[in-house]
């Protein structure tokens, strides 16, 4: 504290950090929850259909959580064992849907398996309603398994194989050291990957606007609300129930995570081969890897095609009329790539310079951890109506200007650029600081000479992260794009809702190619594979 008050350029930034987060964190959180009265709130069990949406979103909850963390937890066995045939193939397919619009995957179950759907239909032959529980189910399954999958990869390579081989060698077989031992040990690190797709299951939005048709969920019955009736109170009532689970998800997962029990050092010693394991589990890995990776290979190749396809379902004839439409609408491509370089620089500059202040010894650190932490827990439709609620008036009328959704997003984003920077951080001596502080440094002469170029790589990252999040993000963006500010995603929606898939798909695939052509730039500045992270 005696340092804080002696150094002004240390206390202004704790000044301005502290006002950016009240202004752009806890105020729009505090105009949701506030903005019903409270027998609007006693009032909630009336309603049948918001009941309904409660139900249907922890039914889908438990059910896409359980199977894509069961399908991730199969992955990362594949990619974690040399006697399954396929890992480095494996490891591109988890990769992909982390670089897809959020509804891509759902856009291209309709058109495969939906009532003109490529498969059922044409080839096929059947009558199959895809919309509702099945087909949400089926699309959130293969669009969130990855995530479970690089978290259970993390843990399951934490493991040092001489306790299989230790625990072989004492005469149990390999069933019951991949059950003892292997998942025994990993069960923290399964716990916390069913956890983070929990929370992704319940803020998402975008396949649940497009596929879940008649079932009401409550990620899609706020922007009913908001932008179909007008009904404000309606939508901060709504994003409310939303908001119980998933901060309480959210602080059990960082709880579970923040331990580590998971990572386990065995001594020293070199580190041995994992132990074999039996042809059948080995081909039934295997076999189950591939199926899914078909799924996950015929969301990208239906998308492609349903570009060049006539009227999907009716004339398959091939056209560039789609490309045309998309063409026409490249300038919201554009507007997305402004937005992505927009939010993600001010996610950086929070980032570092939040993560630089908590590493301070003050009385405001923990504080300062827990708000910059805060949008984590926060879905994507919940910062959406905060910060309409928010800034719809002066002194911050913002509603209508570029700015609100480059500020929303870059705030959204900011756990992921905390997180990063503040690891980060961890890794740079102390001493070096201590150093610097001796020959006469001041705090703003640490940061931008020593810990700047150091942070560098990690800067990197969070930037490249940050800005492909903010290109396919969906859930924040139609509550505050505005006219003069379209970005593709929208476009994308709107062009659905119109029944233009074939202008959809064009459009998605110009997006995707923007997307990857940004992690291959990222790969390639970093040297590395970008590192993933959570989409709402």
């Amino acid at each position: 504290m005696r340092r804080l008050t002696a150094d002004p350029g240390l206390l202004a930034a704790f000044v301005a950090a502290g006002l950016l987060l009240v202004t752009f964190v806890l105020y729009p959180t505090f105009r949701v929850l506030v903005f019903p009265a409270l027998e609007d709130y006693l009032a909630i069990p009336d309603s049948a259909r918001w009941m309904q949406a409660a139900r249907n979103s922890l039914l889908m909850m438990v059910l896409s959580s359980t199977s894509a963390t069961a399908l991730g937890l199969v992955f990362a066995f594949a990619m974690t064992r040399r006697d399954i045939p396929g890992a480095r193939f494996f490891r591109v397919i988890v990769q992909l849907p982390m670089f897809a619009p959020p509804f891509m995957v759902a856009l291209a179950y309709i058109l495969l398996f939906g009532k003109q759907g490529l498969i059922t239909r044409s080839l096929l032959g059947l009558n199959v309603n895809i919309f509702g529980l099945p087909g949400l189910w089926l699309a959130q399954t293969v669009a969130f398994f990855p995530y479970a999958a690089i978290i259970i990869t993390g843990v399951l390579r934490g493991i040092n194989p001489t306790l299989e081989l230790a625990a072989a060698s004492l005469g149990a077989d390999p069933r019951r050291v991949l059950r003892d031992i292997t998942l025994g040990l990993a069960r923290p690190g399964l716990t916390g990957a069913l956890l983070v797709v929990a929370i992704t299951v319940l803020a998402d939005f975008g396949n649940a606007v497009i596929i879940a048709g008649g079932f009401p969920l409550l990620a899609t019955e706020a922007w009913f609300r908001l932008e179909g009736m007008g009904d404000a109170r309606g939508a901060a009532l709504v994003v409310s129930m939303l908001i119980v689970p998933t901060v309480v998800l959210f602080f059990l997962e960082r709880h579970i995570i923040g331990r580590r029990q998971y990572v386990t050092v065995t001594g020293r010693g070199g580190r041995m081969e994992s132990l074999g394991i039996p042809p059948g589990l080995r081909w039934t890995v295997f076999a189950i890897c591939a199926f899914a990776s078909v799924l996950v290979v015929l969301v990208y190749l239906t998308i492609v095609l349903g570009a060049f396809v006539a009227v999907w379902g009716y004339d398959w004839s091939i056209t560039m009329d789609h490309w045309r439409l998309s063409l026409d609408r490249v300038g919201t491509l554009v507007n997305s790539l402004k937005l992505a370089a927009g939010s993600a620089a001010m996610t950086v500059v929070l980032a570092v310079l939040l993560a630089f202040l908590a590493s301070r010894d003050s009385p405001v650190r923990r504080l300062l951890d827990f708000v910059a932490m805060l949008p984590g827990a926060l879905p994507g439709v919940f910062v959406g109506v905060g910060y309409v609620l928010a800034f719809n008036q002066p002194p911050l009328e913002l509603v209508g200007t570029y700015w609100i959704l480059a500020l929303a997003l870059a705030f959204w984003h900011l756990p992921l650029g905390y997180q990063t920077i503040a690891a980060s951080l961890r890794q740079i001596e102390r001493a070096i600081e201590e150093a610097a502080s001796n020959l006469g440094a001041t705090s703003l002469d640490v940061v931008r000479d020593i810990y700047l170029p150091l942070l560098r790589g990690a800067i990197v990252d969070v930037f490249a992260v940050s800005s492909i999040r903010t290109v396919v993000n969906v859930s924040i963006v139609v509550f505050l794009v505005s006219p003069g500010h379209v970005v593709a995603t929208f476009a994308i929606m709107s062009l659905i809702v119109n029944g233009s898939w074939g202008g959809a798909a064009a459009l998605t695939s110009l997006l995707l190619v923007v997307t990857l052509a940004a992690a291959g730039a990222a790969r390639v500045v970093l040297g590395a594979e970008v590192r993933t992270a959570r989409v709402g």
